[in-house]
């Protein structure tokens, strides 16, 4: 599938072959372990490849919408 991510700057990327868009979205979160048991989502504040080509990198905490845009 193909998604459009817009970053909080206006910035627009198109990403390509990427399955499903829960894989995507894991990729943003890291899943951690509370004393109380159970888990809980955090999202990652450093800096991931969009790509298999690893030219675009962006921070996914200033990621403001994710659109498909075609299969």
């Amino acid at each position: 599938m193909r998604y459009k991510i817009i970053m909080d700057s206006g910035k627009e990327y198109i990403v390509n072959n990427i399955e499903s868009h829960s894989g995507l979205l894991k990729s943003f979160y890291n899943e951690n372990g509370v004393p109380m048991g159970g888990k809980v989502r955090v999202l990652k504040n450093t800096f991931l490849f969009l790509d298999e080509e690893e030219t675009i990198m962006i921070n996914p905490s200033h990621i403001s919408s994710i659109e498909v845009v075609g299969e």
